[in-house]
């Protein structure tokens, strides 16, 4: 519950303002099933009690504050949303931002966009042409409201699943208070019995609505930051490689991931990591919690095949910190659930978050398909697949590489892989991927400051040797066309 005293989100509040914001606040059907269900999210075990009550209070508070910027910003002009959030100075900007979209989703703001079409001169394939390039201008404003106006409910996720735009990330499943929800790498389910209707999986979905705007809006507040309209907000770009020769044996391109999760283990600075390792079926992706540097070699390389690993964070919380690898859809959830429904990660020891980078991935029984119709070879006879100058890349035992175009393959990806812009893990400490870097080098973006230091500190020990990725070729230019490419061939999600 919010507290008068000593709520230092609050003190430019009046008692008598606060009180009756907290009275509407206490009104949300989110908050009022999550404290109904109070019995059975206890005896499911995933909170404890203290847990259960800081979760609440978060929501309470947020609610409140909600209540009151939507109250301050009635009767204004379409603005953006760094002009609305200068209009509320009693409270943070990036709050204010976070408010606005989740006030958009129940229903109390409307977003308008503009779309402005214009002519500029690009090079395309060495020649200059006229092109014509859109640009999008997102503005918002309190809708005139009726009075017998009701408050959006948020659906359960499988909306979303039953859609078609799901990413199986599983994100939902861990979150979830009364472990309702079972995500695997094609499915999702929920218990009708179990479920107590809160709407927090909807919440913290990637896909259920848009958080791109507002991060878009919060980062730019951080003027340390360099930004693109292809890759977002970063610190430096790099071209990396490992300089370990364990790693070197195991790794897909440059060996930064594995690198920098031996470093962080090492140094307990993390007491574990979540990745993925090959299964028990050859090339199926399987989520893992490492604590033990020696089974961290197994995570080494990129798998196509998708998996849902976001499906055991709730399985990490006896570690104090912990370091998450994943791709976009992953590190675009656990962003949302910092800031949604509360702005109180539902798991504080997340300390690191490495983003992969992702055109997109393949189920699992394609992959075995593509593998057939494509190259008529024995999966298991494959030592590594890559995806290089628009190629799609296996490798035998018998030392020999079979390459297809990349457009051959495409029919083979998931569906719903379609559905995300996301090239290269905007929100995450540090992004980590092939494209734009020589063979056996990765790119890196540090997004963090955190993100920074730490790749930094393994440059120091030796781990890592690194150059700017702006002085190798083909370069950052490349990773911008492509992630630009990803971005405009996006299909918009209508649940």
């Amino acid at each position: 519950m919010v507290q008068i005293v000593n709520n230092n989100l609050f003190t430019e509040i009046s008692q008598k303002e606060l009180m009756e914001a907290t009275y509407d606040a206490s009104g949300n059907f989110q908050i009022r099933a999550f404290f109904e269900a109070k019995d059975e999210i206890l005896k499911t075990g995933k909170y404890s009690e203290e847990e259960f009550y800081e979760i609440l209070d978060a929501m309470i508070d947020a609610e409140t504050e909600r209540k009151l910027v939507l109250e301050r910003l009635i009767g204004n002009k379409p603005l953006f949303l760094e002009e609305l959030a200068k209009i509320v100075k009693e409270f943070p900007p990036e709050n204010v931002i976070r408010d606005i979209i989740y006030l958009k989703e129940q229903g109390y703001i409307e977003e308008q966009i503009e779309v402005i079409t214009k002519k500029i001169i690009k090079k395309v394939k060495g020649e200059e042409k006229e092109v014509e390039i859109k640009e999008y201008f997102y503005r918002y404003q309190v809708k005139d409201l009726p009075d017998d106006f009701i408050e959006h409910f948020f659906e359960p996720v499988s909306i979303v699943f039953d859609s078609e735009v799901c990413c199986q990330c599983g994100w939902c499943s861990s979150v979830c208070p009364v472990n309702a929800i079972t995500v695997t790498a094609d499915t999702l389910e929920i218990d009708d019995d179990t479920c107590m209707k809160c709407g927090l999986c909807y919440s913290v979905c990637p896909r259920s609505f848009s958080i791109e705007q507002a991060l878009l809006s919060i980062n730019k507040l951080d003027k340390s930051l360099k930004f693109s309209d292809k890759i977002n907000g970063y610190i430096n770009t790099y071209s990396a490689s490992t300089t370990s020769d364990k790693i070197n044996k195991v790794r897909q391109d440059g060996g930064i991931v594995t690198s920098l999760l031996e470093y962080l283990l090492k140094n307990k600075l993390v007491d574990a990591a979540v990745a993925v390792q090959h299964s028990k079926d050859f090339w199926k992706p399987e989520p893992v919690i490492i604590e033990d540097i020696k089974d961290l070699y197994k995570t080494g390389g990129t798998k196509y095949a998708n998996a849902s690993t976001l499906n055991i964070i709730d399985k990490t919380k006896k570690y104090e910190n912990i370091a998450v690898v994943g791709v976009p859809c992953m590190m675009n959830a656990l962003e949302k659930g910092n800031l949604f429904p509360s702005g109180l990660p539902f798991f504080k020891n997340i300390k690191y978050r490495f983003g992969l980078f992702c055109m997109e991935s393949f189920p699992y029984e394609n992959v075995l398909k593509l593998i057939k119709e494509q190259f008529d070879k024995d999966y298991t006879k494959i030592t590594k697949m890559d995806i290089s100058g628009g190629k799609f890349i296996i490798y035998l035992d018998s030392g020999e590489d079979i390459r297809v175009p990349l457009n051959d393959v495409k029919s083979y990806a998931r569906h719903n892989c379609h559905f995300c812009e996301d090239l290269t893990s905007d929100y995450c400490d540090i992004s980590i991927g092939s494209i734009g870097s020589p063979s056996g080098w990765s790119s890196v973006i540090t997004r963090t400051k955190k993100g920074e230091k730490i790749f930094k500190d393994a440059i120091k020990k030796g781990l890592i040797k690194s150059k700017s990725l702006k002085d190798v070729k083909p370069g950052q230019p490349l990773l911008e066309r492509i992630a630009g490419t990803k971005r405009k061939n996006c299909k918009p999600i209508n649940l």
